[in-house]
């Protein structure tokens, strides 16, 4: 566990814990002020609280087995981040699919990027085996993540047309990685 400081935030950036099991709701309530806002990420359904429990399992086992790492952000016992790299499985298994998300108000102000740099030095150091490639997906239109991968070390490696539907109509996914 490491407390930093953003501009004037005091947040505490850790690994996902069997305790947290105790907080799903904070981590329901997380994800769901995503789909609320309308955010460019996948999901555009409220998860269930069921549904929670069940994913936070799942990823806890992952972590166990070392096919996953997943950090999270706090801030006054809030959660406003998390990020993940999930190994990929069989011919597949050195590539890490990366997730991150930030809250509104934490954006921008370098929490993203020392995540980053904290969710790729955690996975060369716990995942089995360790991922030579890390993979991820964003929207075509989200021009702020699209660049800020780049800041990361990312490049573009794919374009997908029409593969998600979001506003109303179908855009394209941008996939990147990054190589270690």
């Amino acid at each position: 566990m490491k407390d930093k400081t953003f501009i004037d935030k005091k947040i505490t950036i850790r690994q996902f814990l069997k305790s947290d099991l105790k907080n799903v709701k904070k981590f329901r309530d997380f994800i769901n002020s995503f789909v609320e806002e309308d955010a460019q990420i996948m999901m555009n359904e409220k998860i269930s609280l069921k549904g929670e429990v069940e994913w936070l399992k799942g990823k806890l086992e992952s972590i166990k087995k070392g096919k996953a790492v997943f950090l999270v952000a706090e801030h006054n016992g809030r959660i406003i981040g998390t990020t993940g790299i999930n190994l990929r499985i069989w011919r597949e298994n050195r590539i890490g699919n990366l997730n991150i998300i930030i809250k509104k108000g934490y954006r921008g102000i370098g929490l993203g990027t020392y995540l980053m740099k904290e969710i790729i030095k955690l996975s060369e150091r716990e995942l089995k085996p360790k991922p030579k490639n890390i993979r991820l997906g964003v929207f075509s239109t989200n021009k702020l993540a699209i660049e800020f991968y780049r800041k990361c070390g990312f490049k573009k490696v794919a374009s997908v047309p029409k593969q998600i539907y979001f506003k109303g109509k179908l855009r394209d996914e941008i996939t990147m990685l990054l190589y270690l």
